[in-house]
């Protein structure tokens, strides 16, 4: 028979229900909203896009809430480690999170027999980051194109090694769509964040990056790193120089949606509360000329429509699943 993790949420309820008992209301819990510090929970390592993001969106949250919003690094699992802490959380609003699309909507199905949290147990708010994937090489990389990447592959499959951050994240979908379109067998490793695996291409570990174009534009800019194609319809205009996959002939397109997600039980004041805020930091044109800076593009989902877009990544990547599951690699 199959087992869960034991989850906090039943001591968290029984807890807020004593204190309903003894007439603390929920509506009075929101009004006295925020009272404390806040935890952001980001499921990935210091240095990466997502923890850049997260940082900088705490800095303009805080001065909308009044309070301290605290960035919190919980790596690990391709960020299942962190989503855990998240879905654990007591569901007052003083712990948000950082949930990045598709891989919080994968594990629930790809690791049904371990995954410690289920997309019930969270409640999405917004996304706020929609940034294309890149396949990039050092500058030193013989490889020029896909074809030459591809070519390597066929003649020495084992030489040939590629980064990403988890199993059924975007990056790894990235890689194993380019290779079911290249007709090639590819080798992975996988780190806890795209600083640790920009380190390892730099540093002659890996073959090639998989990862966003946020988090490959700057070496490439400077010339330590060469894109081989960025996933996406079009050219991205900070790495103009870099062409699609289709221009090559490899039909593939990939990005990560980066958003933010509290516990499921959150008191619907409170959830209200934190998507006026989330809704004021990402329109501010402040904040919007620092992601431009860092090439992220903002791309704005709020509330329900954002909790369909997950439950839709889901289900359509579910069945996809179904059909072949992806291999642990």
């Amino acid at each position: 028979m199959k087992t869960h993790p034991i989850s906090m949420r039943k001591v968290v309820l029984g807890a807020m229900a004593t204190l309903l008992a003894s007439g603390l209301s929920t509506a009075t819990l929101a009004a006295d909203y925020p009272s404390k510090p806040i935890q952001m929970i980001v499921a990935f390592g210091a240095g990466g896009s997502t923890d850049t993001m997260a940082r900088i969106f705490a800095k303009y949250a805080e001065e909308e809430l009044g309070q301290r919003v605290v960035v919190v690094n919980r790596p690990g699992a391709g960020g299942e480690l962190g989503w855990v802490h998240l879905a654990n959380a007591a569901p007052d609003g003083y712990t948000i999170g950082l949930i990045n699309s598709p891989a919080v909507e994968v594990y629930p199905f790809t690791r049904e027999e371990s995954v410690g949290y289920s997309l019930d147990e969270i409640r999405p708010l917004a996304n706020v980051i929609t940034d294309p994937g890149v396949l990039a090489v050092a500058a030193d990389s013989p490889y020029q194109s896909l074809d030459d990447f591809v070519a390597a592959v066929k003649d020495d499959p084992e030489s040939v090694i590629v980064s990403h951050e988890g199993i059924g994240g975007d990056d790894h979908l990235a890689a194993l769509n380019f290779a079911a379109e290249a007709d090639i067998d590819l080798s992975f490793v996988s780190y806890n964040g795209n600083a640790e695996a920009t380190a390892a291409l730099l540093g002659g570990h890996i073959t090639a990056f998989e990862g966003n174009m946020s988090e490959a534009v700057a070496q490439i800019q400077e010339g330590k790193a060469r894109g081989l194609a960025v996933w996406a319809d079009e050219r991205v205009e900070a790495i103009a120089d870099v062409p699609t996959g289709k221009e090559q002939g490899y039909d593939v397109q990939s990005a990560a949606s980066r958003g933010f997600a509290v516990p499921a039980d959150v008191p619907q004041e409170i959830y209200d509360t934190l998507l006026d805020v989330t809704r004021s930091v990402v329109e501010n044109p402040e904040f919007r000329a620092e992601m431009e800076r860092l090439n992220m593009p903002v791309n704005p989902i709020y509330g329900q429509e954002y909790a369909d877009f997950i439950q839709d990544s889901h289900d359509r990547l579910k069945a996809l699943w179904e059909q072949d599951p992806w291999t642990e690699q």
